[in-house]
């Protein structure tokens, strides 16, 4: 993403010494695919809370997204979005970029971190070469999300309960073995993922968005318990569980229910909404 595409849209001011962290997973949680009125009209009650609220109650906003920082940026377009976050933690919490008057610049001690680990996309390679000749198990790449350094999309076509449950191990634990990071989800077809596939994301070890939320809080000096997350898939669960307030918003799905309890009333930006009124006073 370049600074003149951002320009279509407003940055909101820098907020010295942040008293709170918000961090919002953005498909079909900030973003609804299926864009209506209402969700237009949420959208921009939600936009002028923050705008509003943000330098008089010091709140960090944040997205931390699977999607790259193009794509986001097109779906803000298509979404009539006004304003950009403080920052978005890009391709899977892989990527931080921060937005202000100035531009944008990325976080050179999170970058740091990315080249001081093992991940290689030829490592990866030679993962899924393992996989498909000694396990059978075929991975598909997402082609999509297009290039990204420090991560790579497939999906894997959900067969059986057991079949999936012997290959989702496998997976995991040839990662594990070659000490690269993988984040495994059930697809979410509203995000324009395919029916009864899972994500399998293969990303640097101690990246992702667990710990961007450990990351932001730490470099901020926010206390946890002034955190809040908001997500709609099993991928953000471990997001939720990091933060003093962690919520899937009601439009979630099945799979994150089942692992995670506390949700909001609303769906997507209606239920970020919801929560951070009655947590954070006028």
């Amino acid at each position: 993403m370049s600074y003149h595409e951002t320009l279509s849209f407003h940055t909101l001011q820098q907020v010295n010494k942040p008293k709170y962290a918000v961090f919002c997973d953005f498909d079909e949680t900030y973003f609804a695919h299926s864009i209506t009125d209402e969700s237009r009209k949420a959208l921009m009650d939600l936009e002028t809370f923050i705008h509003s609220n943000h330098l008089d109650h010091k709140i960090l906003l944040g997205w931390v997204t699977g999607s790259s920082l193009s794509s986001v940026l097109a779906k803000m377009k298509r979404g009539g979005f006004r304003y950009l976050p403080h920052f978005v933690a890009s391709d899977l919490g892989t990527e931080i970029t921060y937005f202000s008057e100035e531009g944008q610049v990325s976080d050179k001690d999170w970058e740091a971190r990315l080249q001081e680990s093992n991940f290689s996309h030829d490592l990866v390679e030679e993962i899924k070469q393992t996989l498909s000749k000694k396990y059978e198990i075929e991975l598909v790449p997402q082609t999509q999300h297009g290039f990204s350094r420090y991560k790579i999309n497939y999906y894997y076509r959900s067969s059986d309960e057991n079949t999936d449950k012997r290959a989702l191990e496998a997976i995991r634990r040839l990662a594990r073995e070659h000490e690269i990071g993988v984040n495994i989800n059930r697809c979410n077809p509203l995000a324009g993922d395919p029916e009864n596939s899972y994500d399998v994301d293969f990303i640097p070890l101690r990246t992702g968005k667990p710990y961007i939320v450990d990351f932001i809080l730490n470099k901020f000096a926010i206390e946890r318990e002034n955190s809040f997350a908001f997500g709609d898939s099993g991928n953000d669960v471990d997001m939720l569980k990091k933060t003093g307030h962690g919520y899937l918003v009601g439009n979630a799905t099945a799979e994150a229910k089942s692992l995670h309890s506390r949700m909001t009333e609303g769906s997507y930006t209606a239920g970020i909404l919801e929560v951070l009124k009655a947590h954070i006073k006028r």
